[in-house]
């Protein structure tokens, strides 16, 4: 084993290395963490910090979790990878647990959201070619996020996203979220060209906003009359951020694709794409694919991380913990004339400040408490589910302190 990963460089060491070896694609914040356990990350200074980011909401049953740890070493043991062209045990049994947890249907499983989208993209494209004479639009919402590939670019509804890249796949309609004249009158205008609406439950990366319920129903009711498909895309909200395993629970409805990633591994690449049983003829034979996709490791730590979280009671714990989160931070609202408003379902929770918060961020970091800020001016509260009372009290009077002291 190499002796390099036995103890951690410098900061300034990984900066410089990093600086000239990689692409500076990344506004990183000058940190660089070498362990983690439980709700704590340690940097390479061994200076520990309450994470109350997940990594994008992506660590959810914390670090160092030992039932993941064990498995990832068990299945290593035995086999990594064989490819798709074999059956893989694995990887039934996670569609299995996925499928019993969701609805009837069928399982693409790939490495990220951003490729379950693409998943999602191209079987709405292929269901409007083939049972909707040629329906090649797509509706997505005004501030969402689909990722990055050229289909997620174009799903997403935000010009920052689509900036410098020439023309975007064509065919994509954005509407406001939660205006439901508004996508009444683009049905009547075109409805029989549209195949799929993609939506978020929540808006991640858009600042965190959740849609109304009023608005999903009525969606939902719209799509089904006018035969178009009606995407979740829950790759930050799914498996128990809200509250509920999936946020499509908190509207009684199914949607009629389901896209996963993030926390579907604990940290560990994983995604999957779940389709009602009718969509299944669409992705026949040599139609999509993915090398790495639902490998025997992956499939192993996703099957383990939603056994996890469904024998812990963790779903309960969300809710309750974001309860009492959500109240701390409108009792700092009262506060403070810099924060503007709070938001957000369960242990996915926003900030909206009155200017841009990277400063915010930098404080909380620097008095041990890890947050993000996203859409310039909120700042993104996603902890682990399992987070205690006693640190979630901690990083809220962090949290309280600096905005006590932001300008």
């Amino acid at each position: 084993m190499s002796e390099i990963f036995q103890k951690p460089l410098t900061l300034d060491e990984i900066k410089e290395k990093t600086d000239r070896y990689l692409f500076g694609n990344y506004a990183r914040l000058p940190r660089a963490f070498y362990f983690g356990q439980g709700e704590l990350l340690y940097d390479t200074d061994n200076r520990s910090y309450i994470d109350f980011f997940s990594g994008i909401a992506v660590t959810s049953l914390g670090h160092g979790e030992a039932d993941i740890i064990e498995a990832i070493r068990e299945q290593s043991d035995r086999i990594i990878h064989s490819s798709n062209l074999f059956y893989n045990q694995e990887q039934a049994l996670l569609a299995e647990v996925l499928i019993q947890h969701t609805f009837p249907g069928k399982v693409f499983l790939c490495n990220s959201g951003t490729e379950a989208n693409e998943a999602a993209f191209k079987l709405s494209r292929l269901f409007g070619q083939k049972a909707k004479g040629g329906a090649e639009k797509i509706i997505s919402l005004h501030n969402s996020f689909h990722g990055r590939t050229s289909a997620g670019m174009a799903l997403t509804g935000q010009e920052k996203i689509h900036s410098g890249f020439g023309n975007l796949i064509p065919g994509m309609i954005y509407l406001p979220p939660n205006d439901i004249a508004a996508l009444e009158n683009e049905i009547e205008a075109s409805g029989k060209e549209i195949c799929a609406f993609f939506l978020e439950p929540v808006q991640g990366e858009g600042g965190i906003h959740p849609l109304d319920t009023e608005y999903v129903l009525a969606a939902k009711k719209i799509c089904e009359e006018n035969e178009i498909l009606f995407v979740f895309d829950e790759i930050q909200t799914g498996l128990g951020r809200t509250g509920k395993l999936f946020a499509y629970e908190h509207y009684n409805i199914k949607p009629d694709i389901l896209t996963l990633a993030k926390a579907l591994g604990n940290g560990f690449p994983v995604g999957a794409m779940i389709a009602k049983e009718d969509l299944a003829e669409f992705f026949s034979p040599g139609v999509h694919g993915s090398t790495f996709g639902g490998n025997h490791l992956a499939s192993r730590v996703a099957y383990e991380t939603i056994k996890i979280i469904m024998s812990r009671e963790l779903l309960d714990h969300v809710v309750s913990l974001g309860d009492f989160m959500m109240q701390r931070l409108l009792l700092i609202k009262q506060k403070f004339d810099s924060v503007t408003e709070i938001r957000g379902m369960g242990l996915h929770l926003g900030i909206e400040m009155q200017i841009p918060c990277r400063d915010l961020v930098l404080s909380c970091l620097d008095r041990g408490l890890v947050v993000n800020c996203t859409s310039e001016k909120t700042i993104r509260i996603m902890p682990p589910l399992n987070l205690s009372l006693e640190n979630a009290s901690k990083g809220l009077d962090i949290l309280e302190n600096c905005i006590s002291e932001f300008k």
